[in-house]
């Protein structure tokens, strides 16, 4: 039975995506066409309701969309579904995972510990800004589970405009998580207020937020076979309920994370009124409409004032934690009080700060001021400031230490008119400081035409860095792993291409990466450097179809790694989603449907609660387990709201196999639901 469902689940995958290229037709648009599967509220509010964000480098923005549209909002209720391919610890807070090489990040977060947080904390390149003409306001409520291992998230953002030229508001976000296993408790709040100020000569864009963790960690179940081969604990009964499988840390193992982050981005910009009249080139590339006046700006001088800082605090009291990490390591501590001597201690209560500051200056040269200025220029100087603190057991060590580095760049830019030629393309170096000798240079470049009736979108895109190691990769103070490493630089290439046909709603990518001094973490729970080359290669196909109100998608990823012991990938990673979408009463929208996540078997790593990483490991593979959810989605007004019926395959499957991480399995079926109401008028 089960063979034969893994069978239909594999076959069901291909025929979609096969099936998707052959009979495409689309909801997908270029700029100025209408579509099925549009959200006639949101084409309604384009110009009432914006989101930007901000250029990672430079000060640029860039539009985006608001969470605002009802098409698969449903998504919102599991982890797997930000993203084609994500693995996890079966909890909604906590370590992430992409299993897409191509989809994480391209270098080491100087705080390693809030790496595999990344899909939980805020990006200053991923926040939104907002410009809106009435107040906006979303509040979300997603929840699983009965109250006993209820996982809940209340997800709130406001914004409002004063006038044309301010616009201020926050995102407040509440996880509470106490897990489908033992020992999985975990709490989330994180929030953030921004705010905007915009006129001719002058502009400001700002925020700060923070972000706090705290995970009670369980290291994965004690045996596999709780899954694999239910059937032998369960006795008469079908399975073993969840919170029933033993763990390996039972209790008293925990991590705590706060990283606070704020930036300013602000400029004045050296411009005139200038005057056009009908048929007249204005500066974005298109004709003037009518007889305009129009403030044109040519060149600006910004100031971009960056602020990070991470703490990380983990607790081991458990003695099962002795076995899996032999190693003991005391901390000097200083008793200053209750007339104690100092001493060195054997406690595991490991604490680890870092903080960043940076100050950027730039002078930029602004695209289309005038016809012939086809693009926009921008240099830039960063001085960067890094503190750190790791305990340490020699007397008199307070374990801190700071660094300072200067990185000079420069982004060239084309991103208006009406030219076929998209480009972005930055590049910065470190010639003193700590980071001298570190080396980014990233970009992207596009262009639109035509072939025959039919729209194409190409693209190409590319990177390379060469980085010298963070500090906490180097050397590492815990109580149960210690470290002090010398790494050399990294490097990395990436190539890549991409082609869209909008109108079919297909894309097809291949990307390519060349790894020196790849970092990993091997089954000792060190970090070492691998002194070879290692290939990756991606393909990836990308469809959407409609025949009425049938509606299909389909996603897959085709990688090859040549060292799959540094950097182990599944060689598929596919999704599929099968929905009817029509309207009630011409009034609500309704998605009925079913969707799957299925990637083939590999040594996927595991998470340590110690060192907060993903360890490659050897004794076990997992995969080959076709994970369905059936899903309600609907949408009436500004109301959203879903119901899914998650991990619906463990209705079929006996054993299910359901990991997502050597060791850490994912949630059993049960039904997830949300509701989300938007305010804006």
């Amino acid at each position: 039975m089960a063979r034969r469902f893994v069978s239909f689940s594999l076959l069901w995958l291909l025929l979609s995506l096969c099936g998707a290229v052959v009979y495409g037709q689309n909801a997908n648009k270029l700029p100025g066409e209408t579509a099925k599967d549009d959200d006639p509220e949101l084409i309604h509010r384009k110009e009432t309701l914006k989101a930007f964000t901000m250029h990672p480098y430079v000060f640029r923005l860039t539009q985006a969309a608001p969470d605002t549209t009802a098409l698969n909002y449903y998504r919102h209720a599991y982890p797997e579904g930000s993203s084609l391919a994500l693995a996890y610890n079966g909890n909604a807070i906590g370590p992430r995972l992409q299993q897409t090489y191509f989809d994480r990040e391209s270098e080491w977060n100087p705080f390693i510990f809030g790496t595999a947080y990344d899909g939980l904390l805020y990006h200053a390149d991923r926040v939104l800004y907002y410009d809106t003409k009435s107040p906006f306001t979303d509040i979300s409520y997603t929840r699983h589970g009965a109250i006993a291992q209820r996982e809940e998230l209340f997800d709130m953002t406001l914004a409002l405009n004063f006038g044309k030229s301010i616009n201020v508001g926050g995102d407040f976000a509440y996880w509470l998580s106490r897990g489908k296993y033992i020992a999985q408790r975990s709490k989330a709040v994180n929030y953030r207020l921004f705010g905007s100020f915009k006129q001719n000569h002058y502009e400001a864009y700002a925020w700060f937020g923070n972000n706090y963790f705290r995970m009670t960690e369980n290291g994965g179940i004690a045996d596999d076979s709780y899954i694999t081969d239910p059937d032998q604990y369960a006795s008469s009964r079908r399975n073993i309920d969840a919170i029933e499988i033993p763990v390996r840390f039972a209790s008293g193992v925990g991590n705590s994370h706060f990283v606070g982050q704020a930036q300013l981005n602000h400029r004045y910009n050296f411009g005139k009124e200038r005057f056009f009249l009908v048929g007249n080139m204005m500066p974005d590339g298109t004709r003037a409409e009518r007889d305009t006046s129009l403030f044109v700006t040519y060149a600006a001088v910004e100031h971009r004032l960056e602020y990070y800082k991470g703490t990380r605090i983990f607790v081991g009291n458990n003695d099962k934690l002795k076995e899996v990490y032999p190693q003991h390591n005391a901390y000097w501590w200083a008793r200053t009080r209750d007339n104690k001597v100092d001493t060195t201690l054997f406690a595991p209560f490991d604490s680890t700060r870092y903080t960043r500051i940076n100050n950027t200056i730039a002078l930029s040269l602004r695209e289309g001021f005038r016809p012939w200025v086809k693009f926009g220029l921008t240099a830039y100087v960063r001085f960067q400031n890094q503190f750190y603190f790791m305990r340490d057991s020699i007397p008199g060590n307070n374990g801190q230490s700071k660094d300072f580095s200067v990185y000079v760049g420069a982004n060239l830019a084309r991103t208006g008119g009406k030219g076929l030629l998209r480009f972005d393309v930055t590049g910065e170096m470190a010639p003193v400081g700590r980071d001298a000798g570190n080396i980014r240079v990233n970009g992207s470049l596009g262009t639109l035409f035509t072939l025959g009736k039919f729209p194409f979108q190409i693209e190409a895109f590319g990177l390379f860095n060469n980085l010298k190691p963070p500090i906490f990769l180097e050397h590492h103070r815990g109580s149960y792993i210690r470290w002090d490493k010398g790494f050399g630089f990294t490097q990395r290439i990436v190539v890549g291409g991409r082609i869209s046909v909008p109108r079919w709603g297909t894309s097809a990518s291949v990307s390519s990466a060349t790894l020196h001094n790849s970092i990993y973490f091997d089954e000792d729970f060190l970090p070492y450097q691998h002194n070879g080359v290692i290939q990756i290669l991606e393909a990836r196909l990308h469809h959407k179809l409609n025949w009425r109100i049938l509606n299909w998608e389909a996603e897959a990823s085709y990688q090859m790694t040549s060292n799959a012991a540094v950097i182990p990938l599944p060689t598929l990673s596919a999704y599929a989603s099968l929905y009817l979408d029509f309207y009630i009463a011409k009034a609500m929208r309704t998605q009925l449907g079913v969707d799957g996540y299925f990637h083939t078997r590999y040594h996927a790593p595991y998470y340590d609660p110690a060192t907060q990483q993903f360890i490659n490991q050897k004794s076990v593979s997992i995969g080959n387990y076709p994970l369905l959810n059936i899903f309600a989605n609907f949408k009436l007004r500004r109301c959203r709201f879903f119901l899914v019926y998650y991990n619906a395959a463990e209705l079929f499957l006996n054993p299910s196999e359901r990991f997502s991480l050597a060791h850490y399995p994912v949630d059993p079926a049960g039904l997830r639901i949300g509701i989300s109401f938007d305010f804006n008028n």
